[in-house]
């Protein structure tokens, strides 16, 4: 059984960094070398936080000189958001410059959000993006998930979920991941499958297809 963590912060312990275990490790561009070296079995999203969407010149200018690393297979993460960082202007600006460059290289975007739910929907209604965007640790209502499904979105879960939004996520736009959490990715697949009445292995399977579709290289 095959599980992928989508979005780490951190690889959990060395001795589970085994075959049955791939995740998708973020850093921030000034970090990808370094951390490149340092993890050579894993992936890596690589992109500017909105909370520092302030100050991001440099990153900004570096992320576009690496993105094209086949080590790196989504951009990100980036977003939105309402109740931390610089004005929303800012963000929606650095945002945008993140999906110019996802669409140019074809690789997935991994967006933060938090309450900027409207925002997100219209500029991905406006920009029509063909790259998937995975909306990671969603914990929105089910009316948010529907809303956000219809036109297109994907969403990764982690430790804590909204139990009643599943029913309103496509299972083909399903995926597990960690973010910061000390949770082991094996827990949050048996949550998320229990709540789902799935056996791990089913569930676990389906995100799979879902990888392999997504990020083909992973």
């Amino acid at each position: 059984m095959k599980l992928y963590d989508i979005h780490t912060h951190h690889i959990q312990l060395e001795d589970y960094d085994a075959p049955h275990h791939s995740c998708i490790l973020n850093v921030y561009p000034l970090e990808f070398e370094a951390t490149k070296n340092t993890y050579k079995r894993h992936n890596f999203s690589c992109g500017i936080h909105p909370w520092y969407s302030d100050d991001s010149k440099t990153q900004l200018k570096y992320l576009t000189e690496i993105a094209s690393d086949t080590k790196i297979i989504a951009i990100g993460e980036t977003g939105l958001d309402k109740i931390k960082g610089p004005s929303l202007d800012i963000q929606i600006s650095l945002f945008k410059r993140h999906i110019e460059l996802s669409e140019q290289i074809k690789k997935p975007l991994i967006i933060h959000a938090v309450k900027a739910w409207e925002e997100l929907y219209h500029i991905r209604k406006d920009t029509q993006p063909t790259q998937p965007w995975i909306i990671h640790g969603f914990r929105g209502n089910p009316q948010v998930a529907e809303q956000m499904s219809k036109v297109g979105f994907m969403f990764s879960l982690g430790e804590r979920f909204n139990v009643d939004s599943l029913a309103f996520i496509p299972s083909q736009s399903l995926f597990c991941e960690t973010d910061e959490s000390d949770i082991d990715i094996r827990q949050v697949y048996h949550h998320i499958a229990d709540a789902l009445n799935l056996s791990v292995e089913d569930f676990a399977a389906q995100v799979a297809d879902n990888v392999r579709r997504v990020f083909p290289s992973l």
